[in-house]
């Protein structure tokens, strides 16, 4: 059975009323929602053709219907490509003002944000770490011959430190060593950054302590990749997961950090979305982007919820993600 224009409309109106109400979906309510003249014999036959077709499932004989995981599907591919995108812009650059007041790890503020705007769970996975390039190194002078040591990288973390600085150097010795650090350092990997340390000349001995904390920094940071999640508990909102075997299917993956890192960046897009459990996320979605600062694909965050998540508004604040994160951290850096 084909899925003609006709059924394709009927169901685009089922998926979207379920989106909000979570009710099954009768042929009165398409009716009323449809905007055009369509009998009610008509969509009644049309929604048996779709359930027929997979798209839909009726819980009880005398209720409504309700979209599959298939039906959302097709909803997602029936999507503008972009949408609301300077108001979705906006709201992320608010809620990343309030998050970071000051210099700090911008992959966990990201995941913060991306739960408080969707109202749903979200996750960051930080691939490993010995691929991250570092962006920028600046030495902050703070008197009592002390600097503050940041190191910047392409994933937006920022990793910092005290550390002291040679008796009696004034503020030229810090530019130089600072211009230094970042003709040695910038724009390479932390694997490149390891195995340079050992090559560096001599006729920079002055600088070895500071090369030194440099790379003790850099060092610390984690080898493996990060999973970080946040807003689990937002998921016992919605009544879907008021079924203890549903909440148990998605909670059960969101703790295993290994299989939700594979599942978050797998598939070679920049978006992508993955519904139901044939695609691993049994009883829920997941929608993943891949963002990156200074052209650089290393950051993927992804949006977990019921299959009935609002995909629109979901890919829309995911989508702009990048243009938000490089705003705040420019200003959050100058």
């Amino acid at each position: 059975m084909k899925l003609t224009d006709r059924k394709q409309r009927i169901l685009r109106c089922l998926v979207q009323r379920y989106i909000k109400t979570a009710q099954p979906v009768s042929s009165s309510d398409i009716k009323n929602d449809l905007e055009e003249d369509i009998s009610s014999a008509t969509i009644r036959s049309e929604l048996a053709g779709l359930e027929e077709m997979g798209y839909l499932e009726q819980p009880h004989v005398s209720a409504g219907r309700i979209p599959t995981a298939l039906a959302y599907k097709i909803y997602v591919q029936s999507l503008p490509a972009v949408s609301n995108a300077q108001s979705h812009v906006e709201e992320l650059k608010t809620f990343f003002d309030q998050k970071m007041q000051e210099v700090e790890d911008v992959v966990k503020s990201t995941a913060k944000v991306l739960s408080d705007v969707t109202n749903y769970t979200s996750v960051i996975v930080v691939k490993n770490v010995s691929n991250i390039v570092i962006r920028k190194i600046k030495l902050i002078d703070i008197g009592a011959d002390s600097a503050l040591l940041v190191v910047i990288t392409d994933s937006g973390v920022i990793k910092d430190s005290f550390i002291d600085l040679p008796k009696n150097m004034g503020g030229a010795y810090l530019q130089t060593a600072c211009d230094i650090l970042n003709q040695l350092f910038e724009d390479k990997t932390v694997e490149e950054i390891k195995q340079k340390s050992s090559e560096i000349d001599e006729s920079l001995s002055q600088y070895r302590t500071l090369l030194d904390s440099v790379l003790s920094l850099i060092d610390s940071l984690k080898t493996d990749d990060e999973v970080i999640v946040e807003g689990t508990a937002k998921l016992l909102n919605y009544p879907e997961y008021e079924d203890s075997g549903n909440v148990k299917s998605i909670l059960s993956l969101i703790d295993k950090k290994e299989e939700l890192s594979n599942i978050v960046t797998s598939g070679g897009i920049d978006l992508s979305v993955k519904i139901g459990k044939d695609e691993g996320v049994e009883h829920g979605s997941l929608v993943s982007v891949k963002y990156r600062i200074d052209n650089t694909k290393s950051i993927h965050a992804g949006i977990i919820g019921p299959e009935r998540m609002d995909y629109n508004m979901v890919i829309g604040v995911l989508t702009h993600l990048e243009e938000a994160i490089r705003s705040i951290t420019d200003k959050k850096e100058d």
